[in-house]
């Protein structure tokens, strides 16, 4: 009897799991919406539910969860699944909303074992859709590698392998791929044509098969063999291959890039296209192309970034490194590429947003303006920022980036002195926070910039911290979660850790535009630490990157004050005096960042030893 009850327990459990493919939609911003109009939005929602709900049903779907912005389906078929997505993003897309509403969702779609508990679904299948529906893009599907295994080549969509994701409170990375509109196929429409109304358009990037010039191409390390290839046929080796391959997901992790998958780029492998062949067919702005080329222990990578517009090559570069350990190599020279030709494409977007007249702006544009005259602090242009970025959360309300760029314009206006009025500027820096993270809870830049607020105007480290960590998970190679979170270490006295911090984030990211501000937190840990010395050389190097840079000059005044050095300290204290006339030491050394009481007292009796008034 009692090895039958055991038997009938096992094979009740058994029933209630099964295999399905389930489906998540979301609704893009709709906390943000909600709180701006609540009734506009949730009548525009369930008109949306009317036209979409039937699409799901007549598609073999069956709605088992429906959540206040966003649903859970379940198919038997991954195939039936993402046909019916792509139905119902299309129709999404073609839909009349709501005036002043445009809803947009994502969707992901992955297949996995579950519990049934009635009519309801749970278990970690569930979990793993819903956080890839983080992930996926506006307008756009997503697919976990096992749905695609069973869809592919049964859909004419374009594809595009976006890598392993790292999902939040998932121990194992899932690959992910983003199927339909939204994607650059050799045939598609021009990219611009992808972006819905209000949505802002990134910069796109192709990085083509590098060309292994070797006399020989070698196997790697471990295989043995001669390997194919000879001088002059340009194949790919495994290590100009493994350095695409390293680029191109290391450029995939910056949200401000579109970057075109390895698979859609090994068409071209030993060639080089023209820069107008390669924008007609993957509808890209820039393409890197490059040459690997062994000789003895040297392996030596040519890198040139084109604008596939002007057809203009607009930077090249050469590396060399020695081959004792080929893949550690091969992970060096692929950083200092990325780190290089990131800033670059920034300033290729800027220099071409710049000649467009401020009207025909979408919201990505108005971002890059807004970031350029931010810390531009000649003649009031950091106060046009703010605008910028404004007309950029009106144009997109659902831009996380745009929100914690406006906090951060705010923010410098009160640190400054300058706010109108203090109290409504704080409340406003707490309020776009808060959206900023409620809009898109893994971009690295806004986390970023979010977590700098809260430790420099608000002394909240412990969130500061956690919203750095976040970013660094979402991007381990986020120069600017490594840069900022320097400045919050130093602020709660671990210097070390603040050090280590900044020396990655300026390793990452050395040719920034805004590399004065790098400078400066290197002398703030440098300070904080009480070595006056190293504080002051870089206080210098900031000070020479951008001789208005306030921020940098009390710490440089400071630094050169403790060291000694007082008719130099007296003479920045008189620059910054002239910058920022109203400049009081206590007031401001009393409500600085620094943790430690003791700190901020020492700081201000640096700078009345720098000659500033009490």
């Amino acid at each position: 009897m009692a090895r039958k009850r055991t038997v009938a327990i096992a094979n009740k459990d058994q029933a209630n799991r099964r295999l399905v493919v389930v489906v998540a939609f979301d609704v893009v911003g709709f906390s943000a919406l909600v709180e701006a109009d609540e009734d506009t939005v949730l009548a525009a929602w369930r008109a949306l539910r009317r036209e979409i709900d039937p699409l799901i049903v007549r598609g073999g779907g069956r709605i088992f969860k429906s959540l206040g912005d966003g649903l859970l389906v379940e198919f038997s078929s991954p195939v039936d699944a993402t046909r019916a997505a792509l139905e119902v993003q299309a129709a999404v897309a073609k839909m009349a909303t709501e005036p002043g509403v445009r809803l947009e969702l994502r969707c992901a779609i992955h297949m996995g074992e579950v519990t049934v508990e009635g009519m309801d679904l749970l278990g970690d299948g569930i979990n793993v859709v819903a956080r890839l529906q983080d992930h996926a893009p506006i307008g756009g599907v997503l697919v976990s590698a096992t749905v695609m295994d069973l869809i592919s080549g049964r859909l004419s969509q374009p594809i595009e392998d976006l890598g392993a994701l790292r999902l939040r409170n998932i121990s194992r990375p899932v690959q992910a791929y983003a199927v339909g509109p939204g994607q650059r196929p050799a045939t598609a429409p021009p990219l611009d044509s992808f972006q819905g109304r209000g949505a802002h358009r990134r910069a796109s990037i192709a990085v083509l098969p590098f060309v292994d010039s070797s006399a020989a191409t070698a196997e790697p390390p471990g295989k043995g063999g001669a390997g194919e290839g000879k001088a002059g046929e340009g194949p790919s080796s495994w290590l100009s291959d493994g350095l695409v391959e390293d680029i191109i997901a290391a450029l995939s992790c910056l949200p401000e890039l579109i970057v075109i998958s390895r698979a859609s780029v090994l068409r071209y492998r030993g060639s080089v296209p023209d820069p107008a062949t390669i924008r007609r067919e993957l509808n890209v702005r820039y393409m890197l192309t490059g040459s690997v080329r062994r000789a003895g222990r040297q392996v030596r990578l040519s890198a040139e970034l084109c604008d596939c517009e002007s057809g203009t090559a607009i930077w090249s570069d050469r590396f060399s490194g020695e081959t004792e350990d080929l893949f550690a190599l091969q992970d060096e020279l692929s950083a200092r590429v990325v780190a290089t030709i990131a800033p670059q494409v920034q300033e290729s977007e800027l220099k071409r947003v710049l000649r467009k007249h401020p009207e025909s702006l979408d919201a990505y544009e108005c971002v890059l303006r807004g970031l350029d005259l931010l810390y531009r602090f000649e003649d009031g242009k950091s106060e046009q920022a703010l605008p910028l970025l404004q007309r950029a959360i009106a144009l997109d309300p659902a831009y996380a980036t745009a929100y914690a760029l406006a906090a951060t314009c705010y923010g410098e206006r009160f640190y400054r002195g300058e706010s109108p009025d203090p109290d409504g500027d704080n409340r406003e820096i707490e309020r776009l926070s808060r959206l900023a993270l409620t809009l898109d809870r893994f971009d690295p830049l806004a986390l970023s910039l979010v977590g700098h607020i809260r430790s420099w105007l608000f002394r909240d480290y412990d969130q500061a911290i956690e919203l750095f960590d976040r970013a660094l998970a979402a991007n381990p190679s986020s120069a600017i979660a490594w840069l900022r979170s320097s400045a919050t270490f130093s602020y709660i006295g671990e210097t070390r850790e603040a050090r280590r911090r900044v020396d990655i984030g300026l390793r990452l990211s050395p040719y920034d535009a805004h590399v004065f501000f790098s400078y400066g937190l290197v002398g703030l840990s440098s300070y904080a630490a009480g070595d006056w010395a190293d504080a002051v050389q870089w206080g210098r190097r900031s000070m020479a990157a951008n001789p208005r840079f306030v921020g940098n000059m009390r710490f440089l005044a400071a630094s050169l004050a403790a060291n000694g050095q007082l008719e130099e300290a007296r003479a920045v204290g008189q620059t910054l005096l002239q910058l920022n006339p109203n400049f009081r030491v206590r007031a401001f050394a009393e409500g600085h960042a620094f943790k430690d009481p003791g700190q901020r007292r020492l700081f201000g009796d640096h700078l009345v030893m720098a000659g500033l008034t009490e």
